[in-house]
């Protein structure tokens, strides 16, 4: 840090006093300052002023004047003249001498040492009025500590501070309420607050601002709504914001994990304070309302939940219908022609970043050339960043084998925890050069022609931040789970994703051939490292900042996993990840709110995020009860579903289950996968593998939450078969 100062210095009526502030004040500044700078701010004063601080502006060249705009008194001042300071350290001092301009040396070393982010003079000894003293004494020992639990005269005019400290601390006071609810604020923001203790002589010149009695009311009635207001906020945490962890922007300069965003929007930590009073809150109310309805009703509680969860099954299954709908009505989806990205000059392309992450990845690392290799695009303007683990010899050695071409760049991870995808991704984005950016997982092989696509859709749509391309399998016939699989995907990228487009909520990105914007990556503080479902969290955080996401019409192809292991232990972390995401996003639900939309926002994030995750565990709790029910017949299931109830549940299974076959089964279709039709017949065993899976992830969210299960790549090589993916590998011109 170096040492540099700003000095803030509100004036009203000061003439008197001017000439010895300032020479005090650059006396003891040039004593320990490289650079600094007296900001004075004048309250449109009557005496001269403003005249006299003109006049000695042209003397001393480290005055910067400014007349007061905005609203009269002496924390509006304070704003503005902090608004017009340039120095990382801040000081504030009134002009009316009674705080020594000398202390401010060793309050800045302070600072300067890390000792403290703000510092106050205490003003330990008094010689004012034995009236304003008592007032000034009873406010810090009523106010200071009991009601603000502060140990410090925050009241006091002389304060130096990081200009850190002011980030997100969301300043609204009143005339004379800066001080208090400065200090508290920052003190809930967890920043160190140390102390100095000054003298505190009677005023010599002019008179004083302060009339006792109508500003000890106004200081006591605006602490007392301050510390109520912040009250139902410590109760009702959940409704506090901002977090501690908020204090400061984005730390890209984080090599300890590698986390830029504020803790509080990761899934570092799961359990917050907020988390747990908004867990319990809820609870209290379904408990209640349980209560009154089956006080009323005189209908058991469990036959109550039963209801409710048949209700949710029948609106999930109509949501979706509607989303299906539009988009076969108004298909949202970015098309741009073949014609269109082959007639754009190479020279107006710009440079484009591609991050592959890597690990245990040494039997698909032709492929990845090949791909790559196919890609229509100056390999010029490539900056393709391949990340590898230190240990991962054998990926390593075979890139050295491959001999990739220049325009590929490795870079090895640091050996820090977490171990995950977005971890590295995180690593990488320091170096990217990119306007645009996508990722490409090891077994992907785009479309030659996306990036260009991708390039005139963000030109044609300046709104919009991401771009989610479609995915396929180019092994979709190597076992029975991947037909299912691929049936999933194609009912999922090409009508559930263009239907919620359609309907305005954020998109579950997938992890991979998404295209950005660097410059919004870089504003939302890149990927969170700990979530093992990064991609999903990514579009979500986007929409929270404002940022569009489009669906363009372009396809990755990706290889299936092909066995019921490997199915479950992929679809295990995708399931943790949206439990990972709902977690954090419903820490602050009214900020969220607000923040992603609206109510339709919320109700589309809940039914797709920690509704997907609900529905899966309670279909797997069913399937139980179901054939419990079948084999055993007890009395006490059929209690839990009379007539009504019973009625929507099955029409919800026949129903539902009809549906959503069918939908599968028109997607492979439309996909021209005729082959594959029959086999959505057997959709249902799909179902209870994302039970089964959702299930494991809501134990490992406990036993396990940051471990990333990795999805073994190129097992569609050792086949011996031959799959419809070497099409994609000729090279366009």
């Amino acid at each position: 840090m170096s040492r540099e100062l700003s000095v803030i210095i509100p004036i009203y009526n000061e003439v008197d006093n001017l000439g010895q502030l300032i020479n005090r004040l650059v006396n003891v500044l040039e004593t320990f300052c490289n650079r600094y700078e007296l900001i004075f701010i004048d309250d449109h004063s009557s005496d001269g002023s403003f005249g006299y601080l003109q006049s000695a502006s042209s003397r001393v060249p480290n005055i910067r004047l400014f007349q007061k705009i905005g609203k009269k008194g002496k924390a509006y001042s304070l704003l503005e003249g902090i608004s017009h300071s340039k120095f990382d350290v801040i000081a504030m001092i009134d002009g009316d001498l009674q705080y020594p301009p000398e202390a401010i040396k060793e309050m800045f070393f302070k600072i300067y040492s890390q000792e403290a982010e703000i510092v106050i003079a205490n003003r330990t000894h008094r010689h004012t009025t034995m009236s304003r003293t008592f007032l000034s004494r009873a406010f810090q020992s009523i106010f200071s500590r009991f009601v603000f639990g502060i140990n410090h005269d925050i009241q006091s005019g002389l304060k130096v501070f990081s200009r850190k400290v002011f980030y997100n601390l969301h300043l609204n006071p009143t005339k004379w309420g800066f001080d208090y609810e400065f200090v508290y604020k920052a003190v809930r923001m967890k920043w160190r607050v140390s102390s100095v203790d000054i003298d505190f002589p009677e005023r010599k010149f002019g008179e004083s601002k302060v009339r006792p009695i109508r500003t000890a009311c106004e200081l006591i009635s605006g602490a007392l709504m301050l510390r109520m207001r912040y009250f139902a906020r410590s109760v009702f945490k959940f409704s506090d914001y901002p977090h501690h962890s908020e204090r400061s922007p984005h730390d890209f300069s984080n090599e300890r994990d590698f986390l830029f965003l504020p803790e509080i929007h990761s899934a570092k930590r799961h359990i917050y304070t907020e988390s747990i009073s908004f867990f319990l809150i809820t609870l209290t109310v379904l408990a209640g309302f349980f209560y009154i309805v089956s006080d009323l009703t005189g209908v058991p509680t469990l036959v109550i939940l039963s209801a409710l969860i048949a209700v949710f099954y029948l609106f999930f299954m109509l949501f979706k219908v509607f989303i299906v709908y539009l988009a076969i009505r108004h298909n949202p989806e970015i098309k741009i022609t073949d014609e269109e990205a082959l007639a754009i000059k190479d020279e107006q392309l710009p440079v484009y970043t591609i991050l592959i992450p890597l690990y245990r990845e040494e039997g698909v690392i032709d492929q990845i050339a090949a791909a790559m290799g196919s890609i229509n695009y100056p390999k010029d303007k490539l900056d393709i960043t391949i990340t590898l683990e230190e240990y991962d010899y054998p990926t390593i050695n075979a890139i050295k084998d491959a001999g990739l071409p220049s325009y590929f760049k490795t870079l090895i991870l640091p050996d820090v925890k977490p171990k995950t995808k977005p971890k590295a991704l995180n690593v990488a984005f320091l170096q990217v050069s990119g306007e645009f950016l996508v990722i490409y997982d090891a077994e992907i092989i785009p479309e030659p022609l996306q990036l260009r696509r991708a390039f005139l859709a963000f030109q044609k749509n300046q709104d919009i931040a991401c771009l989610q391309t479609k995915l396929d399998h180019y092994n979709p016939k190597q076992s029975l789970v991947t037909r299912l699989f691929n049936s999933e995907f194609s009912f999922h990228y090409d009508y559930f994703m263009p239907g919620l487009q359609k309907l305005g909520i954020p998109l579950p990105l997938s992890g991979h051939s998404t295209h950005f914007r660097t410059e919004a990556i870089q504003r939302i503080g890149a990927w969170d490292p700990y979530n093992v479902t990064e991609d999903c969290d990514m579009g979500i955080r986007l929409a929270r900042i404002g940022q569009r996401t489009g669906m363009l019409d372009s396809s990755s192809q990706e290889e299936a996993t092909a066995d019921f292991r490997s199915w479950i232990l992929q679809r295990t972390r995708w399931m943790k990840g949206f439990i990972q995401t709902s977690i954090v996003h419903m820490r602050h639900p009214f900020r969220f709110t607000r923040e992603i939309g609206g109510i339709k926002n919320l109700i589309g994030f809940l039914l797709i995020v920690p509704g997907s995750v609900f529905i899966n565990v309670i279909n797997f709790v069913y399937w139980i009860v179901f054939f419990v029910w079948l084999v055993f017949q007890p009395v006490f299931i059929q209690e839990f579903f009379p007539l009504p109830i019973l009625y929507v549940s099955v029409f919800s299974f026949v129903v539902g289950n009809f549906i959503f076959t069918y939908l599968n089964l028109i997607a492979s279709y439309r996909r021209g996968r005729y082959d594959l039709v029959k086999y959505n017949l057997l959709s249902f065993i799909y179902w209870i593998m994302l039970a089964i899976a959702t299930t494991r992830a809501a134990i490992e969210i406990f036993t396990k939450p940051h471990h990333w299960e990795k999805t073994v790549h190129g097992t569609h090589l050792a086949t011996g078969r031959a799959f419809a993916f070497t099409k994609f590998l000729k090279l366009r011109k």
